[in-house]
């Protein structure tokens, strides 16, 4: 039983890693964006809102996603 408790942690601890990365690539390309915002046109403007957008949803989701494993992964150790 302990070794599936161990592959199991082991396998979480690689998705939380993911999605770490994920919400981290998300931030960063939203910043990017923003700063971007600052130095173009109203047309480009409008496309770069709708990307800033999509990563704010993007950042959202991996985060929730984030606290369920890390709620799952707590009650594993209980």
């Amino acid at each position: 039983m302990d070794f599936f408790k161990k592959r199991i942690k082991q396998y979480q601890e690689k998705k939380l890693d993911e999605i770490l990365s994920k919400i981290q690539f998300h931030q960063y390309t939203k910043k990017q964006l923003e700063q971007k915002i600052n130095e173009i046109t109203t047309d480009e403007k409008n496309t770069i809102t709708k990307e800033i957008s999509y990563h704010d949803k993007m950042i959202n989701i991996w985060q929730n996603n984030e606290e369920k494993l890390k709620k799952q992964m707590s009650e594993m150790q209980d």
